[in-house]
């Protein structure tokens, strides 16, 4: 019954036509006007292994996406019985995007002016489309042999910190690059190992004053990242500020 997780029971073989990898071409050439893999798998193949296999609330894990029929298939189940499926799909191909991604943008969405009733309304619902960023190498920082670009350590230090990107990762002039509700966050970081070794990258008394300023102003709190600082740590608490010395004080942040 609708919203039941019920499971269905396997075939000893699978022998219908959903194995045919043609049945995958025709959807893909539907889909893209022309099919972008040779031997795609169907989204009925991979719909009845689902089926087999998991709950109507399960999360469907794609480690090799390709050209993303196992979202595709998921999306059509749930649209089928009112499941609540989710899926993760990992590609690291140059399709990534183009490709797999696209498929699952235009299933959602539809695609304008397509003969099949059902590609052309789309199957409705959502994904979050991510990439990798560059790696941060601490011991590289320290050396001066891999400094990433401010973005790079923002958007790192915004992720470990909060657990989502924020609503700004942008170099102020104050070296605000983003906040929560109730945080503001600072880094006081430039590429190169002429500004890190020089007095300039420390959180000094006059910065500090700035900062609680704005964060009086907001009723928010601060954390600062950067390489030294010329305050006590016991001022800085009692200004509303918490420091974090680069690059080894990064770490996930409660109550955010």
């Amino acid at each position: 019954m609708k919203g039941e997780s019920l499971l269905t029971l396997p075939k000893s073989l699978l022998t219908g036509t959903e194995v045919n990898h043609e049945v995958g071409k025709e959807m893909l050439t539907k889909l893209f006007s022309a099919a972008p893999f040779e031997y795609p798998k169907s989204t009925e193949l991979i719909a009845n292994l689902v089926r087999i296999a998991c709950k109507n609330d399960a999360i469907i894990l794609d480690s090799f996406a390709g050209s993303g029929t196992t979202a595709h298939a998921v999306l059509s189940l749930n649209k089928e019985d009112g499941g609540n499926r989710k899926f993760i799909l990992i590609e690291c191909e140059d399709y990534a995007d183009t490709i797999t991604a696209e498929r699952v943008r235009r299933v959602i969405n539809g695609v304008e002016n397509a003969t099949n009733e059902t590609i052309r309304n789309g199957l409705g619902g959502s994904f979050t489309y991510c990439t990798l960023g560059e790696p941060i190498d601490e011991e590289g920082m320290l050396t001066g042999e891999t400094l990433p670009t401010y973005e790079a350590l923002a958007d790192y230090i915004a992720y470990t910190a909060t657990g989502s990107t924020l609503t700004s990762v942008v170099e102020q002039q104050d070296y605000c690059f983003g906040e929560t509700n109730t945080l503001r966050f600072y880094l006081i970081y430039e590429p190169t190992l002429e500004f890190l070794e020089s007095n300039q990258s420390a959180l000094n008394g006059e910065r500090a004053e700035q900062i609680a300023k704005v964060c009086k102003e907001t009723g928010k709190k601060a954390y600062v990242y950067a390489p030294q600082k010329f305050v006590s740590q016991k001022e800085l608490t009692d200004m509303g500020i918490t420091f974090c010395q680069l690059p080894y004080n990064i770490h996930r942040i409660t109550n955010v």
